[in-house]
């Protein structure tokens, strides 16, 4: 009765009189598309609000904090006449999926991911014409150091502090949601460790909204890029987190690894959330495991990345983009001094077999492309290539670059002999440093020696063909390392040492190191807070930092 009265009212051109008495806060009840009446001619948007990124119900009134700006993940609402029950809705021209409708035909939609910052126009568009309104958005890096997440805001060529950092004692990793609405905190308690979920989306900038304990320690962190799927390793044990809402995680029980994979140096989910993937220090070798059926852990196979090295020579780990090649640099480490090896990227592919009853459905007999996900198909993980990178140094950290979005919505699908990688990498001198008692003045003179040559990072480019080599070196040691969407920005968490003024003593910074990657960049500094001696010691895993996707 009530939804036949909307629908009348509507086609009366009343439904903006029943919208002003309804929904929390100044926002208009949420309805079903169908009670809404047919366009009468072209669309006309009158109003954009961002509302961030709470639940919204199937019907009803909701709650919604608007600041006049928005971010990858957060939900406009957008306001008008004549959208119609099926419009089309994009944003910084890539296409989104409508939420919800409301009262008087307006439109929730979220912002998508790999939207450029900046005035974007938003626009709704049906058979009878187009729309477009312009609204701002942004996007935020988060960095953890210290117990602390650091909020940055991007520009189009560098970050800025953003607000005061987020008190989060133990924070040691990071990854963000497949949305962009949220980051998620590792963090350590004398009694337990959790889960810290952060806002990206709220009125005003980021807040902290919530936690969820573990059922044990953790010591690594992964989210999948394109599915609502996060997971906590350690003590032996996988910890899965179900996404819905980005800002509210549910956990399942924890389970136990298999004994010989009970020890990662990192670990990875593919941008489809179905496998987990773990690097294995010990033997150089690469385990993947079935997440299909959470919350089973159920281990598909481990591969041998460097089977003529005895040394424990890999550093760390990512998926590309598409899911179907993993990335591995390996090379020199504390531990394989004196002995100088090169540092290498190794390609792994990631398959799916069809089963029987697809290849009998297949009768041209041709190969099943890869990433097709199949019923009952066993995933195939090989060793692709192994190729030495140009001009690195002793690697630390990776990232791979997601593509090139366009105006459409779509991004550049980079090959994989075409996929960019970036390596943060120091010179083999620095793992002296782990000898040093930094803190005394003996040891501070002796670290300022080992500062030598005077640009100990180098960020390296790479792809599998051998190609690339040094993009930039710098005065401070790069650790951790995300890039835009848009891969025309690179962030690293960075330490910095400089001497005092007549004195041997040092002061030790940490921060993040912000360039541009195309033309010639130009790296800077970006000081956030005070470095322990004992931080400055290897294997380097100086905080870490995501950027919004």
């Amino acid at each position: 009765m009530i939804g036949a009265m909307r629908l009348m009212l509507a086609s009366l051109g009343l439904g903006a009189v029943v919208a002003a008495g309804c929904g929390g806060a100044g926002f208009p009840d949420v309805v079903d598309a169908r009670e809404l009446s047919s366009s009468f001619g072209g669309p006309k948007i009158s109003r954009i609000r961002d509302v961030g990124a709470g639940r919204i119900p199937v019907a009803g009134a909701w709650k919604g904090e608007s600041d006049g700006v928005a971010v990858p993940g957060e939900l406009l609402l957008i306001e008008g006449d004549n959208f119609g029950r099926q419009p089309t809705v994009s944003i910084g021209g890539r296409a989104t999926a409508i939420v919800a409708r409301t009262d008087g035909g307006g439109i929730l939609a979220r912002v998508p991911t790999g939207v450029p910052i900046g005035e974007v126009d938003v626009s709704v568009a049906q058979p009878k014409g187009r729309a477009v309104l312009p609204f701002k958005v942004k996007r935020f890096a988060i960095v953890v150091h210290d117990g602390k997440a650091f909020v940055l805001e991007l520009t189009k060529d560098g970050a800025q502090p953003a607000g005061q950092p987020l008190a989060i004692p133990g924070a040691r990793a990071l990854r963000m949601s497949a949305d962009g609405g949220a980051a998620y905190v590792l963090a350590s308690r004398p009694d337990h460790d959790r889960l810290v979920v952060i806002d990206l989306a709220a009125a005003g900038g980021p807040k902290l909204a919530g936690e969820r304990l573990l059922s044990h320690r953790a010591t690594h962190l992964a989210t999948a890029s394109d599915a609502p799927i996060a997971v906590a390793v350690g003590e032996g044990k996988v910890t899965l987190f179900n996404l819905p809402r980005s800002n509210a995680p549910a956990s399942y029980d924890a389970t136990l690894l298999p004994k010989e994979l009970r020890a990662p140096l990192a670990v990875e989910l593919s941008p489809d959330g179905k496998v987990l993937a773990l690097l294995l220090a010990e033997g150089n070798r690469l385990a993947i495991l079935d997440l299909d059926k959470p919350p089973a852990v159920k281990p598909i196979t481990t591969v041998d990345l460097l089977p003529d090295q005895r040394l424990s020579l890999v550093r760390d780990l990512a998926f590309s983009s598409d899911g179907e090649t993993l990335w591995v640099v390996s090379g020199d480490n504390a531990q394989t001094l004196p002995a100088i090896q090169p540092t290498r990227l190794t390609a792994l592919r990631l398959m799916v077999e069809a089963p029987p009853e697809a290849a009998n459905a297949n009768p041209s007999g041709a190969p099943t492309p890869p990433g097709t996900h199949l019923p009952s198909g066993a995933r195939l993980l090989s060793v692709w290539r192994t190729q030495t990178v140009p001009g690195a140094a002793a690697p630390l950290r990776l990232a791979i670059a997601r593509g090139q979005p366009l105006a459409s919505g779509t991004t550049i699908r980079m090959p994989p002999e075409k996929a960019a990688v970036f390596v943060t990498s120091l010179n083999d001198a620095l793992f002296k440093l782990g000898e040093l008692a930094v803190g005394t003045a003996a040891g501070a003179k002796a670290a300022l020696k080992l500062w030598h040559p005077p640009q100990p990072g180098i960020l390296v480019r790479a792809d599998i063909n051998g190609g690339g080599g040094p993009l930039f070196a710098t005065p401070q040691i790069m650790s951790a390392v995300d890039l835009t969407p848009d891969a025309q920005l690179l962030l690293a968490t960075a330490a910095r040492v400089s001497p005092v003024p007549a004195t041997d003593g040092v002061v030790l910074d940490f921060g993040v190191t912000v360039s541009p990657i195309w033309g010639a960049p130009t790296p800077l500094f970006l000081p956030l807070g005070p470095l322990t001696a004992a931080e400055l010691k290897p294997p380097f895993h100086l905080g870490d930092v995501r950027i919004q996707p």
